[in-house]
């Protein structure tokens, strides 16, 4: 049977503002989650998403309770995650707010799969989830979903944002690391 720890913390308040420009330094791949509910679909940008475990394959997703494709999320069942590419900045605004409800569709390469589940046909990657867990924290709730189908095309190109708007990656060359001789103990996997 599985242990959950509730671990204390000091209730010093920090400020938002600090807190934020903080965050503004991560930089995030941008995704679209899309989903359907009583014949409705329902989509938005995300960037708070990150791989739970390999085995068996799972993500983590955090969603803002206030959005609609939260309330759609939290009856359970099955979602996409679309990765974007570096050209899908428009569509990742149109999924921000920009437009709502089914007008977010009409923007994009969308097809359904046989049960009626939206994906991004030209994503970088399609991972399709199920739901296994929703737990609430604050303005969140964050979904445990196993990865069940996935599609990938071969170029990675991903549509990132950071400090505020919207960038893209460039690998680092290999001249630029010669040399390099970090005395920490750091590694990249």
């Amino acid at each position: 049977m599985g242990h959950q720890q509730q671990i204390e913390t000091s209730h010093v308040a920090l400020d938002r503002e600090v807190f934020r420009a903080a965050m503004r330094r991560f930089a995030a791949t941008v995704s679209i989650i899309s989903c359907a509910s009583d014949g409705r679909r329902y989509g938005m940008s995300v960037t708070a998403i990150t791989s739970l475990s390999a085995d068996p394959p799972s993500l983590l997703v955090c969603v803002n309770k206030s959005a609609a494709t939260h309330r759609a999320l939290s009856r359970g069942g099955r979602f996409c995650v679309n990765v974007l590419r570096s050209f899908h900045s428009g569509l990742s605004q149109a999924f921000s707010g920009k437009f709502r409800g089914e007008d977010r569709f009409r923007l994009g390469r969308w097809q359904d799969t046989e049960e009626g589940l939206p994906f991004l046909r030209d994503a970088q990657a399609n991972l399709f989830c199920e739901i296994e867990r929703i737990m609430d924290y604050a303005t969140h709730a964050i979904f445990i979903a196993r990865v069940y189908d996935v599609s990938v095309q071969d170029d990675v190109d991903p549509l990132l944002y950071q400090d505020g708007r919207y960038a893209i990656a460039h690998p680092v060359a290999e001249e630029a690391m010669e040399g390099w001789t970090g005395s920490g103990s750091a590694s990249v996997i």
